[in-house]
Parts: C-alpha cells; structure tokens; sequence
C-alpha cells in the first residue's frame, strides 16, 4: 500500500465537510486564528465548499479572543496576549465589547463569563466535522449525539480523567482513511490517540468505539468533546 495515496470510497470524496454541498475550497483544521506563527507543517485539510469555508471566520475569531480573555481576565489587550488576538482586538473594538458584555463579577468577587454558547458550539462542531473528514475520510453532517464543551480549571479530577482517556477499540480505523495509513505505516496518528498540532494551543484525538468521536482541547483551556451515533 502506498502510504502517500488514500484508499477511500470515491463516494466519499468531493463533498463539504460540513454541509454535503460541492467543495471548491479546502479549511484548515484546526482554523488558523487558533494557532501562532510559525504554523505547523502539514496542517490538517478538509474538503469545503467556499460559503462554509468563509462562513465561520468570525465565529472562529469570537472564540479565539474570548478564550484570550478569558485566560488573562481581561478584553484589555497586554504583552502577555497572543500577538495575533491583540491585534484583532484593538482593530475589532465590538468585538471586544460583545466579549466584555458577557463579564460578570459573582458575590465573591470572582470573574463570571457568560460567552454566546451557539457560536462557540458551532466552531467545535465544526471542527470535529473537519477532523472526522480529515482523518476517516468521511462527512458527519447530521446533528451530532452530544456536544460537551468545559474550561478545564471548572473540571474535576475524575471529570478530567475521563476526558484525556481516550476509550480503545481494538480495531483499525476506516479502510484507506488518512487514519488507516498512518496508523498502518506507523506514522504520528490521532486515532484513538492525543496529537498535538501545537504545544499549549491545539491538540486532537477521533475514534470510531461506539459511534464517531472527537476530542479538542483549545489553547490548553476549553475541552471540547463531540459524538455522533
């Protein structure tokens, strides 16, 4: 088997990750507004059709500056913020303050973040769509089983437990899938294994143990873990 080619059913190529349409575009996954620079080689790609690829920047770019933010307590761009976030922040002054209407202040003194849960929900379907089609070769376009996104600090030690053990199979991945090569040929693989994209900002693992799963963890603070049946 050549480990360059892909064996997959033609069926499943030239189709849209995300909606089913016809691809004309391909979408970095992760999205690069989530990574620094210099990126990574080979970065993930996932077959797009132009209105998907373009249609989720500015959920993209919401989520990457309120993880920012939040990280750093502040929408006050510091020395201490990713270069890139500062500088979408101090260009994007509404943005910052859509960020900032969502701080609140509990009876402790704690900082509360209320962030608009259907952007950030549709970013991390996106992305495991992405990573599904990616690595298996495939389009999970319906509606997912379940959607489960938490900061790690609010996590507890059995929660965080469950999420970084990555459940096993015992089979290989999809047939001729990116997955299937890598896993065969011994290469770096995020079957049913934790691969880093990039150290403190993304890493991923996918499996096929009862139903089609992704897990995420962005810029070593939101872990996102979604399933399909």
């Amino acid at each position: 088997m050549d480990p360059k080619k892909l064996f997959i059913d033609d069926r499943m190529k030239g189709v849209c990750a995300y909606c089913g349409g016809v691809p004309n575009s391909r979408d970095h996954v992760p999205s690069k507004v989530l990574l620094d620079e210099p990126y990574p080689d080979n970065l993930p790609v996932a077959e797009s059709c132009t209105s998907c690829n373009q249609g989720f920047s500015a959920a993209e770019e919401y989520l990457a500056c309120l993880i920012e933010c939040v990280t750093h307590g502040t929408t006050i761009p510091h020395d201490g913020f990713r270069p890139k976030i500062a500088a979408t922040l101090k260009a994007r002054p509404s943005l910052a303050s859509k960020i900032e209407s969502g701080k609140q202040v509990d009876g402790n003194g704690n900082l509360i973040w209320q962030p608009e849960g259907e952007r950030v929900s549709e970013v991390v379907l996106k992305l495991a769509r992405g990573h599904i089609a990616n690595e298996l070769g495939i389009q999970r376009i319906e509606n997912p089983e379940f959607i489960d996104i938490f900061p790690l600090a609010a996590m507890s030690e059995d929660q965080l437990e469950m999420f970084f053990s990555l459940p096993s199979s015992h089979l290989y991945p999809e047939i001729g899938s990116r997955a299937f090569v890598n896993v065969c040929s011994g290469k770096p693989s995020a079957f049913e294994n934790w691969l880093v994209v990039q150290e403190n900002r993304y890493q991923y693992a996918i499996g096929q143990s009862e139903g089609d799963w992704v897990k995420m963890v962005i810029n070593d603070y939101l872990a996102c873990h979604v399933a399909w049946d």
